[in-house]
This record gives C-alpha cells, sequence and structure tokens, in this order.
C-alpha cells in the first residue's frame, strides 16, 4: 500500500477518521485551544476540549468547523493537518480524502471546506452530504434501487434525507442537535434555578439522565455552578423529567421536520421506508428514547446501527470503495488545480 484513502466525519463535536479496509483509526473532539497574541495553537483535540470553560488569561477554546462550515481557517487547517499526520504519520504520499457536509451546505461553503483539506495536505478532496454518508455506513448498499429514510442528529445540525440508488430525492437540514439541548440545559438551570453551569456540565447532565421520552424508572443528579446572584458555589438537585420538558422543544422541532420530509415523498418511496424501517445515526441517536420518539411520530420502524456516532465516517470509507457508483451522480474529486485555494 503507497498511500492512504482517507474518509473523514469534519463534526461540530469530533472529527471521526476512517482508512480504506482498516476502518475508524481515530475519534476526537475537533476543538482547538490557542494563544490569542499569536493564534498559536497549544492543544488540539481532546486536551482542548477538556480545557473549554477553564481556559487561563490570553487562551481560547473554538470549533474551527461548526455546522460544517469553516469559522476559522487559518485554525482549522491546522487542526485538520495534525489529526491527518496522526493518521498517515510520515507517508511521502498525499491521501485521497472523502469528506461529509451538511446537505444545505452553500458553494462557498463547499469551496472553503475543499480548500482547508487540500491545504491540511490532501491530494484530492471528494465532499458527499452527511445523511448519504450516514446511509452507507448503516450498511445501506449504493447500488440499492429501494427507498432508505436516514436522520442523521449529530452536535451542530440534524440531517434528514430520502435516499434511493446511490442518491438524495428529498433532504432537510436544521441546526438542532446535540450543541442545541446542552443550550437550552444552561438556560434552563440559568432561569429556573438561577444556576450558572458551564456546557460541559450541561452536556454530562444530557448524557446522564436527558431523555426523549418519559422515563419508567425515575432518576436525578446533581448539578454544579455558580449562584447567579451571590456568585456563590451552589449545586442541585435535577430531575430526568425535569431535563425531557427542557429538551422536548427542541425534539419537536426535529420531529416536525421529519414529518414535513414524509410528505414531499413520493408514494412509491414512502412505501419502501414503512416495509423497512428508518436509520437513526448520530451521536444523539443515542440519546434514551429518541428511537421511539420518532418512531411513534412517523408510525414506523426505527433502527439504530452500531456506534451510530461513526456512521458517517464509515460511509465516506464506503464511498471511497464506490466511487465509480457515484460518479454517475456527479460526485468526483478535486485537486488543487480544480479549486481556487487560499
Amino acid at each position: 500500500m503507497f498511500g492512504y484513502d482517507l474518509g473523514i466525519d469534519l463534526g461540530t463535536g469530533s472529527i471521526v477518521i476512517s482508512v480504506v479496509d482498516k476502518g475508524i483509526v481515530l475519534e476526537e473532539p475537533s476543538y482547538v485551544a490557542y494563544d490569542e497574541e499569536n493564534d498559536k495553537i497549544l492543544y488540539v483535540g481532546k486536551r482542548a476540549y477538556y480545557l473549554q470553560g477553564r481556559e487561563p488569561e490570553n487562551v481560547s477554546v473554538i470549533q474551527p468547523i461548526v455546522d460544517g462550515a469553516v469559522s476559522n481557517y487559518s485554525l482549522a487547517c491546522q487542526m485538520v493537518r495534525y489529526f491527518m499526520n496522526k493518521v498517515i504519520k510520515k507517508s511521502i504520499f498525499k491521501p485521497r480524502v472523502v469528506a461529509s457536509v451538511p446537505s444545505i451546505s452553500t458553494d462557498v461553503e463547499q469551496r472553503t471546506l475543499v480548500s482547508v483539506l487540500i491545504n491540511a495536505g490532501a491530494r484530492s478532496v471528494c465532499l458527499i452530504e452527511e445523511p448519504l454518508c450516514s446511509a452507507f455506513g448503516a450498511g445501506v448498499d449504493p447500488a440499492n434501487p429501494n427507498g432508505f429514510f436516514v436522520i442523521n442528529i449529530g452536535s451542530g445540525t440534524t440531517d434528514m434525507a430520502v435516499i434511493s440508488q446511490g442518491s438524495m430525492s428529498q433532504i432537510e437540514t436544521i441546526k438542532t442537535a446535540g450543541d442545541s439541548f446542552d443550550e437550552a440545559i444552561v438556560k434552563y438551570l440559568a432561569d429556573k434555578y438561577r444556576l450558572l453551569v458551564g456546557l460541559r456540565t450541561a452536556e454530562g447532565i444530557k448524557k446522564n439522565i436527558g431523555c426523549a421520552v418519559p422515563r419508567d424508572n425515575k432518576i436525578s443528579t446533581t448539578a454544579k455552578g455558580r449562584n447567579a446572584d451571590t456568585g456563590l458555589p451552589m449545586s442541585v438537585e435535577i430531575t430526568d423529567e425535569e431535563i425531557y420538558n427542557c429538551l422536548k422543544p427542541q425534539l419537536d422541532k426535529i420531529v416536525e421536520s421529519a414529518k414535513a420530509l414524509f410528505e414531499r415523498t413520493s408514494p412509491q418511496l414512502v412505501a419502501d421506508i414503512t416495509s423497512g424501517s428508518l436509520i437513526l445515526t448520530g451521536g444523539m441517536a443515542n440519546l434514551y428514547g429518541m428511537d421511539r420518539l420518532i418512531s411513534r411520530a412517523l408510525s414506523i420502524q426505527v433502527t439504530i446501527p452500531q456506534d451510530p456516532h461513526l456512521c458517517v465516517s464509515k460511509g465516506c470509507e464506503v464511498a471511497l470503495k464506490k466511487m465509480n457508483i457515484l460518479d454517475l451522480y456527479g460526485y468526483s474529486f478535486k485537486t488543487k488545480e480544480e479549486v481556487r485555494t487560499r
């Protein structure tokens, strides 16, 4: 093997890289900590992620790629280069890269992302929509003519699509996802208890007692932070029912978007989908009861594949193997000469 072909899921919360015939080789938070005075990166990945909310003076922690769009070009290039070098090590051959993008990303956003990947060390880049990658990663054959409904709930966006024969018939993307849930929990605790907590604390609460449907067995956890009025340390006991009610408006947005997508789908594809099951992927697929919520709302069976948060990167790997099929639908690799890079 003279080089690597990489499948990259450039998520808001994490970056996942797979290698053809090797599978997932890297999974790291897509965060960087940098010195504000000279824009020098100090930490990348897990260490930067855990530093958020604990930054020393003159140090900032950011996500250079948010909702599939580059928010800081220089730091995005450095971050992606760091992760790619961890995978390809000292190989003299530049890799081909298939990377995921949200379904509604603009041409400018896509060109910028391709530029980041090429400047980070890619030889050529092909961008494929996240729900399509999710379907491939969940086991859908790109050559299968039947219809499939895929919902990928990540950190920054929820991407959903009806897929048939390696292409998307209907698409929908909303910016309601895992990060929105965290922000809702932060706001709820501040409004009801006057308790100020960080996003990492809110994320922990979501994972520990969060739910998309009411739980049969009630549980609770302690939230620790700072009192908004006195500025002193404070802790409160919160229940799963409180968090369910807090997240319900966000969950309703996802359900309503899925219903609207179904209404736009042709009767024959709907028949294909209802004879099988809806595929639910992304990190938020693991939220307690998410599959039951969507199943009840759409009257359809819902399947969560193994490791749903890795499906997009796995799908990028599948796409690399079956580019001959995807070529028919306009997917192709772009080189530095074909794309204006910075």
